[in-house]
This record gives C-alpha cells, sequence and structure tokens, in this order.
C-alpha cells in the first residue's frame, strides 16, 4: 500500500511540474503575440515633447518617399516605423522605431543614422551634439529604437511599458 501511495505522489508531483512548465511557456507565448501586434503608432502614441513636434508613420507617403534617405532601404523593407521629430526649430530631438524585414541589420541602420545625424549637426548646430552623444540605440520588442533626446532615459521607460 505505501508503494502505490508513493507512486501516486510522485505521479502527481509530475503532473503538476509539468503543467506549470506548460503555463510559463503559454505566457511567454502570450506575451511575445501582444509585443508582436504593439504597431509603431501604438508605440510612438502619447509620447509628448516641444521638441517632438512632427510625426510620420510607414505607408504616410513622406515616409515611404523618404525611407532609402532616413535608413538606406527600400519601403518594402520597412514592416512598420514612425518618426517623431523636431520641425521647425533646429533640434537634433527624434524618436525613430521602425520594425525591418528579416535579415536587415536595424541596430546597424539606426547607428548610420545618428552618425549621419551628429555629422549634420556637428557644423549646424553643435549645441545639439552632447544630446546626440548620449543618444540611445536599442531593440524594444521587435522594433529598433532611435530616441535622441535630453529626455531619452524618460522615453526608454515609457515605450518599454507599451510592450
Amino acid at each position: 500500500m505505501n508503494m502505490k501511495i508513493k507512486m501516486t505522489l510522485l505521479l502527481t508531483a509530475a503532473a503538476l511540474l509539468m503543467g506549470g512548465c506548460g503555463k510559463s511557456t503559454v505566457s511567454e507565448s502570450t506575451a511575445d503575440t501582444a509585443a508582436a501586434e504593439v504597431t509603431a503608432a501604438d508605440l510612438l502614441g502619447g509620447i509628448e515633447d516641444e521638441k517632438l513636434d512632427g510625426i510620420i508613420m510607414s505607408g504616410d507617403e513622406k515616409f515611404d518617399k523618404n525611407a532609402g534617405k532616413f535608413f538606406s532601404v527600400e519601403s518594402a523593407d520597412i514592416l512598420d516605423g514612425g518618426i517623431l521629430y523636431n520641425t521647425e526649430d533646429g533640434y537634433a530631438d527624434e524618436i525613430s522605431a521602425i520594425k525591418f524585414a528579416d535579415g536587415i541589420d536595424g541596430q546597424k541602420i539606426l547607428k548610420d543614422r545618428l552618425e549621419s545625424r551628429t555629422s549634420t549637426f556637428r557644423d549646424y548646430r553643435p549645441e545639439e551634439l552632447d544630446k546626440l552623444e548620449k543618444a540611445k540605440v536599442l531593440k524594444i520588442g521587435g522594433f529598433d529604437v532611435l530616441i535622441i533626446s535630453d529626455r531619452a532615459d524618460e522615453f526608454e521607460k515609457a515605450l518599454g511599458k507599451k510592450l
């Protein structure tokens, strides 16, 4: 009888452990699916700053027309994306969130973009260089993100909370 009880307890414990692993996997899958469903508009929506007064999104004619210039790729290589930027005051501030097609090194592309912006502002408005040197290039969900702002840490946290 003791052997039957021990065997029952072992099987029950094994079943509970396996059930727990299954739930963890489901949670991770659910989290991955939720992150995959977040769009660039969702990610950038609600980000407010007086120096980020313009926005263009993939699908907009202006965005698609300039994708090659901004990111050195065809617009077809951008699955989703958007840019918050400064329109009139000549600030370097920008938040780009881009979901590139498979096989595209988005981190390198955004580092190149940062380098280009730094070169532009070195002569144009050198007082912006400190901000550019502290810029962030990171991965948030399926997006490659460039943040150029005095509030880069704050924006990074705000974007991360949306996933």
